[in-house]
């Protein structure tokens, strides 16, 4: 079981990419050099309810805003923005070129120094009318990804050395910061690009890097311009206790006025008790995610992995069974159905081929092999999950971290069947774990769903506002096993 220091996302060098300088006034100082008098209200604090978008010095008015959406669940962040363009001057004066930016700002709740703020330039790749017509065009979507100098670039360079060294030396190139939660790879070759861009050649480096049979990698840049290299398998672990981290309780609107809400060796968890409503760990609303059948089709349940390796002259077909936890009162919800202890069906027939061409002595051992591997089990892990919405931004939060959920049932049918086999005759399921009944009030009339509750992943994360509401925080979570109870 991998420990707390070993999951965590560690920071190996800063980014020192350099963004257009993005300047608020000054309206709270009372200086000689504030533009207004000092005001009631700090309008610095205002971009931690609402983000600060700027096109061309154009600024979308909190008034004039529809929609914002950030997402961080790709490879890079993205951003798409809706706005009146009530006086046309975005139109007529500051439509953007070739070239030109949307910077984006959302100040950190709490303390700066720990929580950092959100400051990020997007590639403008889509600007398009939403309502109106010809000249009485009013409403705008701007969509535009993050931009990093040179990602697009194609160029012919090489590194020697692991995949992780590669992608640090890269990192460096571009100016990003590089975090991992991983020291380095057994993967040492000589990592070419042939003219491709800079983000295929990241991704190839990924999807070919290889520590052992028990690891699988991916790869992003988050929000802060980190390349994060993870080694997502030692994430997925249902035992022990919810990590301690420095965590943050009060929504936006109770810091709004205040940097305080930080708070020292909290539990990294997310509920939907009520008695945390109103703060940043509350669970407005989850939902779960099925795609078994989906990717089980076009996946199958293994995959071989064949090539012709040239050195030894032979043929290679080397199959990858995705990793699962074996979990003691847990059963896998990614291998099919179980009828009485064992899985149902075609798991040993239902597989995938993948030929992958001639593997040369130029590259590492398990060059070939580690595309399927990491490939299937990064497939495996979004079978089954949880969406989470919550009622404000909680900084906390990072991706690819095991964040731990605890998730009650209030509405009394829902309770009643949670609860039936401790009450009744009925004849659980064979794989079923005997509910304990201590657990059946724990939260002011509301009993822990043991099926929901666990350990999960961070898969994603979006910050969104829908006017005239605050900004919110919906957050992707990932499991493999579930406690099925009676």
């Amino acid at each position: 079981m991998a420990s707390n220091l070993e999951r965590s996302i560690l920071t190996i060098i800063e980014p020192t990419i350099v963004l257009d300088e993005l300047v608020i006034a000054d309206t709270e100082s009372a200086t000689p050099d504030s533009t207004t008098p000092n005001t009631q209200i700090k309008n610095s604090k205002i971009y931690n309810v609402t983000p600060l978008v700027r096109i061309n010095q154009y600024e979308v008015n909190p008034d004039n805003l529809i929609s914002f959406r950030l997402s961080n669940t790709g490879f890079y962040p993205t951003l798409k923005v809706i706005f009146n363009d009530i006086d046309t001057s975005f139109t007529a004066r500051f439509f953007p070129k070739d070239g030109d930016v949307a910077q984006l700002y959302i100040r950190s709740q709490g303390d700066e120094e720990t929580f950092k703020p959100i400051r990020i330039d997007f590639t403008i790749i889509d600007v398009y009318p939403i309502a109106g017509s010809g000249d009485k065009v009013t409403r705008i979507a701007v969509e535009g990804r993050m931009f990093v100098p040179d990602l697009f670039t194609e160029r012919v360079e090489y590194h020697e050395g692991t995949s992780w060294n590669a992608l640090l030396n890269i990192a460096e190139s571009l100016t990003l910061g590089y975090a991992s939660n991983v020291e380095d790879t057994s993967d040492t070759m000589t990592w070419i690009n042939p003219n491709d861009t800079v983000d295929k050649y990241i991704q190839d480096i990924v999807a070919n890097s290889y520590f052992d049979d028990d690891h699988f990698f991916t790869a992003y840049i988050d929000p802060y311009y980190y390349l994060t290299f993870i080694d997502v398998n030692r994430l997925f672990s249902q035992e022990g206790e919810p990590d301690i981290t420095q965590g943050f309780t009060l929504n936006s609107m109770d810091s709004y006025d205040n940097s305080e809400g930080k708070v020292d060796n909290f539990p990294y968890f997310l509920t939907n008790d009520v008695k945390f409503q109103g703060s940043a760990n509350y669970m407005r609303k989850h939902q779960m995610v099925n795609e078994t059948g989906f990717i089980t089709k076009n996946n199958g349940y293994k995959r071989y992995a064949q090539f012709w390796e040239q050195g030894e002259r032979e043929f290679i077909s080397e199959f990858v069974d995705p990793i699962v936890d074996e979990v003691e009162g847990q059963v896998p919800a990614t291998k099919g159905r179980l009828v009485e202890g064992k899985v149902e069906g075609p798991l040993d027939n239902q597989v995938r081929f993948k030929y992958l061409g001639q593997q040369s002595q130029n590259v590492h051992d398990q060059f070939m092999y580690s595309v399927v591997l990491n490939y299937q089990n990064l497939s495996e892990i979004t079978k089954m999950g949880m969406v989470a919405e919550l009622d404000t931004v909680n900084p906390a939060l990072l991706r690819y971290t095991r964040i731990f959920c605890k998730v009650f049932e209030y509405a009394t049918p829902v309770k009643q069947q949670l609860t039936a086999s401790t009450e009744d005759d009925a004849e659980p399921p064979a794989n079923a774990v005997k509910r304990d009944p201590a657990t059946n009030e724990e939260a002011d009339g509301g009993i822990v769903n043991e099926f929901l509750t666990g350990f999960y992943v961070i898969n994603g994360i979006d910050w969104i506002q829908i006017m005239p509401g605050p900004m919110k925080m919906k957050v992707y979570l990932q499991r493999r096993v579930f406690k099925p109870t009676s």
